[in-house]
């Protein structure tokens, strides 16, 4: 007995010593077919990496699926055949025309978008669509079915969305669709009369009638995006819920297969799928998803494809389709130059400032203005600017008009001046006041203290010195949402030369000729007079001494 014992437990443990390597063989020997994701096949707007979506006009869709042999052991068998099935969805809700749709692929160099050739095995379906369709992303599911070089048959599917956007709007009733279904059930799936639609089908005693239950529904019941709004160049986080409203069934094997419809949002995490085991009736589940959006993304809410393929209780296929929304915005970039503004200015002068802005960034910034606050310039207006596009320049020029000076005349008041009978002396005199004095001017002397009260605004007054201020940019982005920035710029307000009561620049009167008095008549006479007599003296004693130069030469020589 002992001896029949040990020879079946050798025998048991040869068997496991065979199996357990060929199991863990056939488990690393990959997949056989995959999507080529990164060529742009002829016919194809991009390639699926880059966002391919099937084609539709003419009121067909045509879909265009490579695949190439993956990366694993296990591979296509040599000079065989590749069989193409095609599930089209509900035929109550899906806008193709219902057929058989069943094809064979092989392998052989098929064009690409460049003019170049690549070997795959090129599925190219051109789908009739109903002409009561409604828009809406619809799932075809492909099946590629195939026999391995050991021999075995082995099966895949491929999930593609086909985008309707010349059908009927979902929120209008819509008739049946008119497509003639083949091999495909078209009754109502509802339920008979007097028949519990939560019960499914054989789940009963004998006996009854053959109801038929309605197939569980998953659908998003709601979803979160974090940020929100996206700024373009950064990633997102989407949490989306999922609903099993069927109140009996459950669902399970649910795969989610997100994208977006645009190439501006990208798989953040290198996938986009996600997994979800199951769903009890009237029960959610929740999963979450990174997509970032490109630094050049469109601004504006971009859609993204959510795909939900589950089972029900009785294993048969179902799926939903549906989509969410991302307001994504772009940053604003609008700068600008140093700007143009005068180190000085005189007071009671007028002057001129301009600020150069730019915008750099993607969006189009409306109403642009740009208004001037400094203390003591008055502007005559502000800059209105309108509106400037993306990587446009505009330049606003201000003008303004500078304060008065609170202190000109004053320094040589005098007493009556003062509204004083006593003339108070001005050299000792000081002058206080300004924007934060007190309201008067008080001048001090030998003979008292005389006061005068300042006129109406003289609280107000600026007074000269170094004054800061800042060129004011208000704007609005496409949502009417208003911004400001601030340039700040600075001046120096001096006071304005004397020009003897003139304005600056003001040319001096012209001199009426008078008449000459007769006293300055004799004035002149008398002091001509004296120049005449002085020459002729000068020239007499010049005569004189050159006289008698010449008689000592002569008594010299002799």
């Amino acid at each position: 007995m002992k001896k029949r014992i040990t020879i079946i437990a050798l025998i048991v443990i040869l068997a496991f010593s065979f199996a357990l390597p060929t199991a863990f063989a056939a488990d690393m020997r990959g997949t056989a077919l995959r999507i080529d994701g990164k060529s742009q096949y002829g016919g194809m707007n991009a390639s699926y990496q880059e966002g391919y979506s099937p084609a539709v006009s003419g009121g067909t869709a045509r879909i265009l699926l490579p695949l190439v042999p993956g990366p694993g052991t296990e591979q296509v068998k040599n000079g065989e055949q590749v069989n193409i099935s095609v599930g089209l969805g509900d035929p109550k809700t899906a806008p193709f025309i219902f057929n058989n749709y069943d094809t064979a692929v092989s392998l052989k160099e098929n064009k690409l978008a460049d003019g170049k050739t690549k070997e795959s095995y090129l599925v190219d379906l051109s789908l009739p669509l109903a002409e009561n369709r409604v828009n809406g992303n619809y799932p075809v599911v492909v099946t590629a079915k195939y026999p391995l070089m050991d021999g075995t048959v082995k099966t895949q599917e491929f999930t593609v969305f086909v985008k309707v956007t010349d059908g009927q709007d979902p929120s209008e009733p819509t008739a049946e669709p008119s497509g003639e279904p083949s091999g495909q059930p078209t009754e109502d799936p509802g339920t008979d009369p007097g028949t519990d639609p939560g019960i499914d089908p054989g789940a009963g005693g004998g006996g009854g009638g053959s109801g038929v239950s309605s197939q569980p529904k998953v659908i998003i019941s709601n979803y979160e995006i974090s940020p929100d709004p996206v700024n373009a160049g950064e990633k997102f986080t989407v949490k989306v819920t999922l609903t099993n409203t069927s109140k009996s069934t459950s669902v399970k094997n649910i795969t989610v297969t997100f994208k977006s419809q645009t190439t501006d949002l990208m798989p953040g995490d290198n996938t986009n799928t996600a997994y979800i085991e199951k769903i009890g009736p009237k029960k959610t589940a929740d999963f979450s998803f990174t997509m970032e959006a490109r630094a050049d993304a469109k601004a504006g809410p971009q859609k993204i494809d959510i795909a939900i393929a589950y089972e029900d209780s009785q294993a048969a296929q179902l799926t939903a389709a549906d989509e969410i929304s991302v307001e994504v915005h772009q940053k604003i970039r609008l700068e600008y130059d140093p700007p143009k503004f005068p180190s000085e200015v005189y007071m009671g002068d007028t002057t001129s400032a301009s600020l150069n802005l730019y915008n750099k960034g993607k969006n189009t910034l409306y109403n642009v203005t740009v208004v001037l606050d400094v203390p003591g310039l008055t502007p005559e207006s502000s800059a209105f600017l309108g509106n400037m596009e993306s990587g446009t320049a505009k330049t606003a020029d201000i003008y303004a008009s500078v304060a008065q000076d609170p202190n000109a005349g004053m320094g040589g008041m005098s007493g009556a001046e003062t509204g004083n009978a006593e003339a108070a002396p001005a050299a000792d005199g000081a002058i206080t006041g300004g924007a934060d004095g007190p309201d008067s001017i008080v001048v001090s002397g030998e003979s008292g203290t005389v006061q005068a009260v300042g006129g109406a605004g003289a609280e107000d007054a600026v007074q000269p010195g170094p004054v800061e201020g800042n060129f004011v940019v208000t704007y609005e982005d496409e949502y009417g949402e208003e911004y400001e920035m601030k340039v700040p710029v600075e001046t120096v307000l001096t006071p304005m030369p004397d020009y003897g009561g003139m304005d600056p620049g003001e040319e001096l009167p012209p001199e009426e000729p008078a008449g000459f008095p007769w006293w300055g008549w004799g004035i002149t006479a008398g002091a001509a007079a004296a120049v005449a007599i002085v020459i002729v003296v000068k020239r007499k004693r010049k005569k004189r001494a050159q006289e008698l130069s010449e008689d000592l030469e002569d008594d010299d020589i002799y």
